[in-house]
């Protein structure tokens, strides 16, 4: 017994730093577990993860413009089972996290406060962390990949310099690697650049040997050095392609392989470039371009890669993996504070490998000009690119204050949902009034796809927000939809200010005025007897 109590004790001590971030994490999630239906994006992920459950084809029958991964994590119960699911993932991240921190950093301080920076930027609402984004999913699967990367012989030869790698379990490793890579970037496209940015270790591996290559002597060994790296970039790439092939396979197996295509991939590159950029300079329009922000990476790498001796191995990667996630957080130019979540991890690590100099290596100061440079150069692209798009955080005292205050009895519950957005007290009015009837479907035009959430229904149509039907010019197409299914309830928001051509003309007719609450006004079809002579 004594001997199990001293076991308990060193692991509880070696694992005390991660305990601690894991407690953090918890404390400052369980807000999360209190809040209404009142975020958009999470309403359209529960609304098709509702639409998935019922056998609803997605793309097809129910569509949204991201890779699939995260509607088929949306479809749980309910919001609440979508916030647990988002803790254990980001418990699951945050272990994933540190033992990435810990490979890369080594020393405990500086794992420890990247780790506790990480915690704290991934949960509370300044980058929407409280919200289960597809942002944090993303990241899940990529720092589980790298945690397991790491692990890896050839990431041991990069990264501590060791003289040899090989061997068979690398292969299983890095196909289970690629496998979570793939399932990240289904996840969310801009997965990609993180995905590309763990690729790039390879890269390095070559360029930072070169010298080998100019030196008849030893110019096998740089190509039996190329060859080896080359076999295992294979196994991590036949991952990636794994689950990516699976799943048009899957879409096109259920019908819906066009679909897909057109709705999951190609339609992401149409959403990235149908942004205003908020400010006129010939210069930076150009920069803020796909091609732009590619130059400005590839600059950064430019110059990680001529210079390897000022910089060791993981100041390169770190470096790499921030501006590249900078560039995917930067993908659409959309200032949406959730984005950037994407950078967190990288950022973490950045400020981690700076706490190493200034406390560990004040001595050695003049060697590490080159890595504080880069990383101040970076630091200053990623604040004046949020400078330039108008970026603004959400508040975080007041999260907590008003939680402070519900569970203290000095705010109502529905004081608290109406602080979160003002469609909530109409939104859970009107539930009680759709709830009872036990429809399945309903139509809202306009954007309220929380009220999907809350009433577990599905749109009449294809989309679950005017938005798509605007910009894909399919009004004629939803309100053929609508005619045919005949909702009980239609739902047409105030702040809608473009009509849905017919779409009054048959309320008139078929539907009567149930509620006017502030926001939206709610109809109710008339029975069937009274509209059946005049359809």
């Amino acid at each position: 017994m004594l001997h199990l109590a001293k076991k308990f004790d060193r692991w509880l001590h070696s694992h005390l730093i991660l305990l601690l971030a894991l407690v953090l994490l918890l404390a400052l999630r369980i807000p999360n577990f209190f809040e209404p239906y009142w975020y958009g994006d999470e309403g359209i992920y529960l609304t098709i993860g509702n639409a998935i459950r019922n056998g609803e084809k997605l793309y097809t029958d129910i569509v949204d413009h991201k890779t699939p991964i995260i509607y088929f994590l949306a479809a749980v119960p309910n919001q609440l089972s979508f916030r647990l699911l988002t803790l254990v993932w980001m418990m699951t991240s945050t272990i994933a996290f540190y033992g990435v921190a810990l490979k890369l950093l080594k020393k405990k301080l500086p794992t420890a406060i990247s780790t506790f920076i990480f915690v704290f930027l991934t949960s509370v609402p300044w980058l929407e962390g409280n919200i289960p984004n597809g942002e944090l999913f993303v990241m899940g699967f990529v720092l589980v990949g790298a945690w397991i990367m790491l692990k890896t012989k050839v990431l041991e030869y990069f990264f501590n310099q060791k003289k040899e790698f090989s061997g068979v379990q690398n292969r299983f490793k890095l196909y289970i690697v690629g496998v979570l890579f793939g399932l990240a970037i289904l996840t969310k496209i801009p997965g990609l650049f993180d995905v590309v940015a763990w690729l790039a270790a390879f890269w390095f591996m070559l360029t930072n040997q070169i010298d080998l290559l100019f030196n008849s002597k030893s110019r096998l060994q740089w190509f039996q050095l190329l060859k080896k790296t080359s076999y295992h970039l294979f196994w991590l790439v036949l991952g990636m392609v794994t689950p990516i092939l699976g799943s048009i396979i899957y879409f096109t197996a259920v019908g819906s392989g066009q679909d897909y295509l057109q709705f999951g991939l190609l339609y992401n590159f149409h959403y990235a470039a149908n942004w205003s950029l908020p400010f006129q300079n010939k210069i930076l329009e150009q920069l803020f371009t796909l091609p732009g922000k590619i130059a400005i990476a590839a600059l950064v790498y430019l110059a990680l890669t001529l210079k390897p001796k000022r910089f060791k191995p993981k100041d390169q990667f770190i470096f790499g993996w921030f501006i590249l996630s900078l560039v995917g957080a930067l993908l659409s130019n959309r200032p949406y504070p959730h984005y950037f979540q994407q950078l967190v991890p990288a950022l973490s690590l950045l400020l981690g490998n700076l706490i190493i100099i200034a406390r560990f290596k004040k001595k050695n100061l003049q060697k590490n000009i080159p890595t504080i440079s880069m990383s101040l150069v970076l630091i200053v692209l990623a604040v004046g690119a949020l400078k330039l798009l108008n970026f603004g955080a959400y508040p975080l005292a007041s999260y907590y204050q008003r939680f402070f205050q519900l569970v203290s009895g000095r705010m109502t519950k529905q004081e608290y949902r109406q602080s979160f957005n003002y469609f909530m007290e109409d939104n859970y009015d009107a539930a009680e009034i759709i709830n009872p009837s036990g429809v399945n479907e309903i139509f809202i035009w306009g954007t309220n796809p929380m009220l999907y959430a809350l009433t577990e229904t599905n749109p009449t149509g294809k989309f679950t927000v005017s938005f798509h039907i605007k910009d894909l010019k399919v009004y004629d197409e939803t309100m053929a939809s609508v005619v045919a299914k005949k909702p009980l309830f239609i739902v047409v928001m105030d702040n809608e200010h473009e009509e849905l051509p017919g779409l009054n003309e048959y309320l008139q007719r078929y539907y009567v005025l149930n509620s006017n609450f502030t926001n939206f006004s709610l109809w109710k079809r008339l029975p069937e007897l009274v509209s059946l002579g005049t359809l």
